[in-house]
Parts: structure tokens; sequence; C-alpha cells
């Protein structure tokens, strides 16, 4: 049995899939603009959302410094017209996961805040 187990640790790598930590998918900070309409603020102040798409896991990941009350998330990949949402509460889940198929396409994602401020953003997927 050890034997079986010690063959399995060596054959195992070799079944794996190729990934490099190097990929220019494997970690992408997606860059989120405040909809002009509603504010106008310079200020050294992290930004109260960030998000970056992990390749290796096809997840968009969401970070919230401050909270912004329950926040609605939608990921659409305007290539496809596939849609994914979330809904969190930011208080208490300052960050959140949600999983996409990762095909490739041109995306658009949309956060709205409780207080109705919306953060928009576009990443490519290839």
């Amino acid at each position: 049995m050890r034997k079986l187990f010690l063959m399995l640790a060596f054959l195992l790598p070799l079944f794996a899939p190729d990934m490099s930590a190097d990929d220019e998918n494997a970690k992408m900070k997606i860059p989120l603009k405040l909809e002009p309409s509603k504010h106008f603020t310079r200020s050294l102040i992290e930004e109260p959302i960030t998000c970056h798409y992990y390749g290796i896991v096809t997840s968009i990941v969401t970070t919230v410094t401050s909270d912004q009350g329950n926040v609605t998330l939608t990921v659409t990949n305007l290539s496809t017209g596939e849609i994914w949402y979330d809904v969190f509460d930011s208080g208490t889940d300052p960050q959140t996961v949600l999983p996409i198929s990762g095909t490739p396409g041109f995306y658009e994602i949309t956060y709205i805040t409780s207080s109705g401020d919306v953060y928009e953003g576009s990443f490519t997927i290839e």
C-alpha cells in the first residue's frame, strides 16, 4: 500500500494541468470607475471597492475596504451574453468570490452600493 502512495506521489504531477503563476491571466486587477455624474472626489484614501480576476480559479474576487451596505455585483460577458449576479453585505463580508465561466470574451462588471453609487469596469479574457 505504501508503494502505491509513493508511486502516485511521483506520477500525479505528470497529470496536472499546465498552469503558471507568471501567466498574464493568473491575476488581473480590474480598474473600477465611480459613475462621474454622482460624485467628484479627490482623495488619497484607498478605493472602497477593488476587484481582481483570478484565471486559475476563473473567479472575480471583490474586496470592500469600508462598509458600503448591501452591494449588488453583475458580471456580463458581452461576447457570449452570459451573466452572473451576486448580492452581499459588505459590512459582514468584506471579501467575496464570484465564480464565472472564464470563456474568452469582453466582460463588463458593475457594482451598485446601498447608497446608489455605481462602480463600473471592464476586462478581457483571451
